[in-house]
């Protein structure tokens, strides 16, 4: 009988070691997936708040841009249509090699985020 005790007091040890291990593998799944998301928010804010100030950087040089090259040609119409083509331009070659210049290289920053240890 008190072999039997034994055993049972053993088995309730282990089955209470294998819960508290699982909770603790669960618990750090939770803390990883949290911290991983709350890189990736930040990371995605900071570049839009990047984005927007060099946005209007972009606005402003280019308007000053067309304002000088309207100024030297006695049009500033022409200026802004000379600006205007120009960004239509490097819309197009945008455009043409959007695969190499945004997709490839988002999916890249992801995967770096969430599969790899930083």
């Amino acid at each position: 009988m008190e072999i039997y005790n034994e055993i049972r007091g053993k088995t309730e040890d282990l089955f209470d070691d294998v819960t508290n291990h699982l909770e603790a593998r669960w618990n750090l799944g939770v803390l990883n997936a949290a911290e991983k998301t709350a890189e990736a928010i930040s990371s995605t804010a900071s570049a839009l708040v990047i984005g927007v100030l060099g946005a209007f950087v972009l606005l402003f040089l280019s308007l000053g841009a067309a304002w000088l090259i309207g100024q030297s040609l006695n049009n500033l119409a022409y200026g802004f249509f000379i600006v205007a083509a120009f960004y239509i331009i490097i819309a197009g070659i945008v455009y043409a090699s959007r695969d190499n210049f945004i997709k490839l290289p988002v999916i890249n920053s992801f995967i770096k985020k969430f599969y790899y240890e930083n």
